[in-house]
């Protein structure tokens, strides 16, 4: 059982009239209606430095949703966003996503493992979330940034949505 935790803020307090029109799709959670402005707009912060891949991880989207987005811009899963978090953080934090995509962050930027975001109460790793929010994500969360840097140069490839155990 998968679970689920809920935004405290909800999608009309990150609404804004500048978003760029992916992510004010991804807000509305209109996933098909987004696929179209992959190409030119995954690059696009809205007001608070969230790139579309923060928005889709914090509004649940699809894991095939989220792994495109990434694949798209790859870069996201290093760009820190609302309180200095990056992807990884969200994910870790709101679960609100499966292990692929998980995975798939890790695989894009393993330090993000190690990275403290913002300072103060939201300055944790993702892997502060392992054990108190998201125990099915604790195996990717607690292995070491460098052991996932040998599993990444092994494979030769940190293909997004790629298991470490695929062939």
């Amino acid at each position: 059982n998968k679970q689920t935790n809920t935004m405290t803020i909800s999608p009309n307090d990150y609404a804004n009239d500048e978003d760029s029109t992916l992510i004010q799709l991804i807000k509305a959670q209109k996933w098909t209606e987004a696929r179209p402005y992959f190409a030119s707009q995954a690059h696009l912060s809205d007001a608070f430095d969230n790139l579309p891949l923060h928005a889709a991880i914090g509004f649940g989207a699809p894991s095939e949703f989220c792994l495109d987005l990434l694949r798209q811009h790859p870069r996201a899963a290093r760009q820190h966003g609302t309180d200095d978090w990056l992807p990884l953080h969200i994910a870790a934090m709101w679960g609100r996503t499966d292990t692929v995509v998980v995975e798939a962050l890790i695989r894009a930027y393993p330090q993000a493992l190690d990275d403290r975001g913002a300072g103060g109460i939201k300055g944790k790793t993702p892997r502060h979330f392992a054990k108190s929010r998201n125990p099915e994500y604790q195996h990717l969360l607690e292995r070491s940034t460098e052991e996932w840097m040998q599993i990444i140069a092994n494979d030769g490839h940190g293909n997004v949505g790629q298991s470490e155990d695929a062939e």
